[in-house]
């Protein structure tokens, strides 16, 4: 298949039109007409359904774009990785994870791909689920870190790590002491949440294991990051909900944590990343080194 008849097809799909495309593309319109009529004639197939100047995609035009998209990404991506190696650059790679995963994961991976003399540049963009999902779709990441459960035919989903999930209580309260609480004792408490954006998260969990308990929780607040909460939390303001991983904090001065029993609920910390896309060597490298730290983790 010709790359550049390729390439030109995206563009009149992207743009919506032959004449936009062709500005785009910086050529006139009869050889970019000529171009898509030959990649329809090598194909065999029709790409588009004409109805006077509007173009509609035909089934099969739908699949060309969204496999031909990939095949562009993926081909510029090896060039790139060609060109880095050649300078003896090995690459960067781009994370989406939350703030908790970028203090307590990501600077040990750093550590251990610094001292294995890796060349790898890490580039980190903190955010909730939706926004980490959108970036890969785009190509703008290449790996993320979610807790969220959800069902999304375009990703790939490895399940890392699961943890207990703890209770942040107010310091001096009486329960700040014990090695465990059970989610009915806390029925009276002002509830601070995690907002899941997409999918299933801690707060459904949180919000059955209630019901569950006979009770409704009085939820003040709803917010996308835990340290937020925490900070709430010592304030006096609630009792706030943060998985296993935060008791790995040591420079950051924490509430108490005290384990949630009757029920246990466990947070999951997913490896995400985009299907159909080839992977850099220096991808496979952090992920390599990630499944390791992640393993000693558990």
């Amino acid at each position: 298949m010709d790359f550049d008849r390729l390439r030109y097809f995206i563009m009149v799909v992207e743009t919506g039109s032959i004449s936009k495309a062709a500005i785009a593309l910086n050529m006139t319109q009869p050889p970019l007409s000529i171009a898509i009529r030959k990649l329809e004639e090598e194909l065999d197939v029709s790409l588009f359904k004409r109805s006077g100047k509007r173009l509609t995609l035909t089934d099969s035009g739908q699949l060309l774009y969204d496999r031909g998209k990939q095949l562009l990404l993926s081909t510029m991506e090896i060039m790139k990785e060609v060109a880095e190696h050649d300078a003896e650059q090995f690459g960067t790679v781009t994370i989406g994870c939350s703030t908790i995963a970028n203090i307590t994961i990501i600077p040990e991976v750093v550590k251990r791909l610094n001292e294995r003399g890796s060349r790898i540049t890490i580039r980190v963009l903190e955010g909730n689920t939706a926004f980490i999902l959108e970036q890969l779709r785009l190509h703008k990441m290449d790996i993320g870190l979610v807790r969220n459960i959800f069902d999304k035919k375009d990703f790939h989903t490895t399940a890392l790590l699961t943890e207990s999930l703890y209770v942040a209580l107010p310091p001096g309260h009486p329960l700040a002491d014990r090695k465990t609480v059970e989610l009915k004792e806390l029925k009276n408490e002002n509830f601070l949440m995690p907002h899941t954006t997409l999918g299933y998260g801690i707060s459904d969990f949180i919000l059955e294991g209630c019901d569950a308990a006979g009770f409704t929780p009085n939820i003040i607040y709803w917010g996308t990051e835990t340290f937020p909460m925490l900070n709430m939390v010592r304030e006096n303001l609630g009792i706030a909900f943060a998985p296993a991983l935060f008791r790995n904090i040591t420079n950051y001065e924490l509430p108490p944590l005290v384990e949630l029993i009757n029920p246990t609920i466990e947070a999951k910390l997913n490896l995400v990343t985009l299907k159909n896309t080839i992977k850099t060597a220096a991808t496979e490298q952090f992920l390599e080194v990630t499944k390791e730290v992640i393993e000693e983790l558990r």
